[in-house]
């Protein structure tokens, strides 16, 4: 495995997501993340925003609860103003996989910015479908009373080299089977890698996969080679056929001349 990516480090740009579907209610920018090879480290931001408003209505104080499943967890947490302007005199740090800080009615603060650093951990079950996501951050909204809701969750794809490999030759070989017309050889290969994959035997899911998808393609040019054989027998009798009609329409024409 390898883990030559320590110091890497993944810049996130995110898009939007709403607490419960509801416009208007406490939010946080999220969008997809690219995968990430196990080891590496990664940098992942967003920006809270609506903070005083539920689905349920206005709220002046609560909690923000961050959580993630990162290695060597580091939180950086800052208040942005009504000017876009971050106040740095409130910039938090929070070490670990769980922080919470307190939120409180500011008219001068009206978004907040999350940055979460760590490490892509080990994965303990590999799945081919669906694919593994490691929680690299999900806020909640602690509310007096005890009452908690998700705000929203970001992901990231885990890999290594190997299984990289192994999933790019299964994506390539599951293609070739289906523009092949999904021949059962290679069908039953393709879900023997699978299997593969799904112990972490990588090196044999994917020659298993390659194996499937030189089947197919196999299969695809021996069905194509059928194709065009029988296209040319079928011209070759249309051919005979309409120069049999000819000579009979020549014999019998000349015949009534007689």
């Amino acid at each position: 495995m390898s883990l030559n990516h320590y110091s890497k480090l993944v810049a996130i740009i995110i898009g939007l997501v709403l607490i419960g579907g509801m416009a208007g209610a406490t939010s946080m920018e999220q969008t997809g993340v690219d995968p990430a090879e196990i080891g590496s480290d990664v940098v992942v931001e967003t920006m809270v925003t609506e903070l005083y408003i539920t689905d349920t209505g206005p709220i002046d104080v609560w909690t923000l609860r961050g959580e993630s499943l990162l290695e060597s967890v580091t939180w950086t947490v800052t208040e942005i103003n009504a000017a876009d302007r971050p106040v740095e005199e409130t910039r938090k740090v929070h070490t670990g996989k769980v922080f919470q800080q307190g939120v409180s009615l500011d008219d001068s603060v009206v978004k907040i910015k999350v940055e979460v650093s760590g490490t892509i951990p080990e994965v303990a079950e590999w799945t081919y479908e669906p694919r593994q996501s490691v929680l690299v951050m999900e806020l909640s909204q602690m509310r007096l009373g005890g009452t908690r809701e998700v705000i929203g969750s970001i992901g990231i794809s885990p890999y290594t080299t190997e299984s990289k490999a192994a999933r790019e030759a299964i994506d390539i070989a599951s293609v070739e089977i289906e523009q092949g017309g999904g021949n059962t050889d290679a069908i039953k290969t393709l879900a023997n890698s699978i299997s593969a994959y799904n112990v972490g035997n990588f090196d044999n899911a994917r020659d298993l996969a390659k194996q499937a998808k030189e089947t197919a393609v196999a299969n695809k040019e021996s069905t194509e080679r059928k194709g065009l054989i029988l296209n040319i027998v079928g011209l070759v009798i249309a051919v005979a056929l309409i120069g049999g009609i000819i000579m009979w329409y020549q014999s019998t024409r000349h015949r009534s001349r007689l």
